[in-house]
């Protein structure tokens, strides 16, 4: 999986929302952001992501942005992408304001515990 260089990096930082609810992470070695444990607006190769509601991005899509497709054929509903530059950046900020506010509005994600490891007998 291509890894997002320095310049798609900084794109995202200018854009995330300054706000203490989101809290920046990683995932899969991709810059991202979370809020109650959700991902809400991320990098994925040298695109972005954002986490927008199943129905606000069908209409998105429906003016040029894509719904984020991971895998061929394996669809993320409530995300779409778009390429670094695709939108002003003030476009793309707001964007980002709005997946968080929608994933802030979902329950908090429990940590699931850790799966024990069986042990194994030697002999």
């Amino acid at each position: 999986m291509e890894k997002p260089n320095t310049a798609t990096v900084a794109y995202f930082d200018r854009a995330l929302p300054e706000d203490p609810r989101a809290v920046r992470g990683q995932m899969f070695g991709h810059a991202c952001a979370f809020v109650n444990g959700h991902m809400f607006f991320g990098t994925f190769a040298q695109s972005l992501v954002v986490r927008v509601g199943e129905d606000r991005a069908a209409t998105l899509a429906a003016t040029g942005l894509r719904v984020f497709e991971p895998m061929a054929g394996r669809a993320w509903r409530e995300y779409v992408q778009l390429d670094v530059g695709e939108l002003p950046e003030v476009e793309v900020q707001g964007l980002a304001r709005e997946a968080l506010d929608v994933a802030a509005r979902l329950p908090p994600k429990v940590k699931k515990p850790a799966a024990k490891k069986s042990a194994r007998k030697s002999g």
